[in-house]
């Protein structure tokens, strides 16, 4: 009897970078599952569209990606509580005609950071950026109880807003949750960089002088200048591979109900 293969893709704009089908079909593999995982180039305006006819075809899962993951938000029929939360959706399953909205992009980073043994539990972390990538993470952050969060962003109004969102969770979790004061010496135990600035060759979005023991790219697959200014300072530093990997094991879970051994999937990439 031929096991007819299950559906899934990955969303987003550009696509032709992403390594979600390497990686979802490696998972896939460890346990004989048969699996059909497609790159989809979507632009935000034929977005709601083309989610309407991968449910027809018969999709059971997506992978949503960059710049979509607040559309996926405002579409998808329910949410978990934390793509509720954090108004981001990076991973859609499709049951019963609907579409049901999870993020894991915060479990990935924490199990990342965890599995380098960068411990989080009362430690200062600075956080760069007040995107949706900042955003999306804040809830997993916040639920590892470091002592603070320390915010900053070009805009730095929008490290308010961001501040006065979280700040009823952080209250909650004993977590100080703070604004970046330039003026003030801080070295930090984590630096993580949220913005995708770091993939040009701006480093201007960047405070002087920042002290930290480890540094963290979400970014992944080239040397940012986040990066660079990590190794000048003579800082350990990653970048967001293993998040990339983490929050899609995070993801296969939700849709298979099986956790994927993630350590044989980094030398195959």
């Amino acid at each position: 009897m031929i096991q007819l293969k299950k559906k899934f893709a990955v969303l987003g704009h550009p696509i032709s970078h992403s390594l979600s089908p390497r990686i979802h079909q490696h998972f896939a593999t460890q346990f004989g599952i048969h699996l059909d995982y497609q790159r989809i180039d979507v632009e935000s305006t034929n977005f709601k569209k083309i989610l309407s006819g991968l449910k027809q075809e018969g999709y059971e899962g997506l992978n949503i990606t960059l710049p979509l993951k607040n559309l996926a938000y405002e579409i998808c029929d329910e949410l978990s509580s934390k793509a509720d939360y954090t108004k981001s959706v990076n991973t859609i399953s499709i049951k019963n005609n609907k579409l049901i909205g999870d993020t894991t992009d915060g479990l990935g980073l924490v199990t990342d950071l965890l599995t380098k043994n960068v411990s989080l539990e009362n430690k200062k972390i600075l956080v760069i950026g007040a995107g949706g990538a900042s955003n999306g993470v804040m809830c997993d952050l916040i639920s590892q109880r470091p002592q603070s969060i320390f915010l900053t962003n070009r805009t730095i109004t929008k490290s308010h807003d961001m501040s006065e969102y979280w700040s009823s969770l952080a209250k909650d979790n004993n977590v100080l949750l703070d604004i970046l004061n330039l003026k003030e010496d801080i070295t930090f135990d984590l630096i993580i960089n949220a913005t995708s600035s770091s993939l040009g060759n701006d480093s201007a979005i960047f405070p002087e002088n920042l002290n930290g023991y480890f540094w963290y790219d979400m970014m992944y697959g080239k040397q940012t200048p986040f990066l660079l200014k990590a190794e000048q300072n003579k800082a350990k530093f990653s970048d967001g591979l293993g998040m990339l990997v983490e929050q899609a094991a995070a993801a296969f879970n939700i849709w298979h109900h099986q956790k994927p051994d993630t350590k044989s999937i980094y030398q195959i990439l």
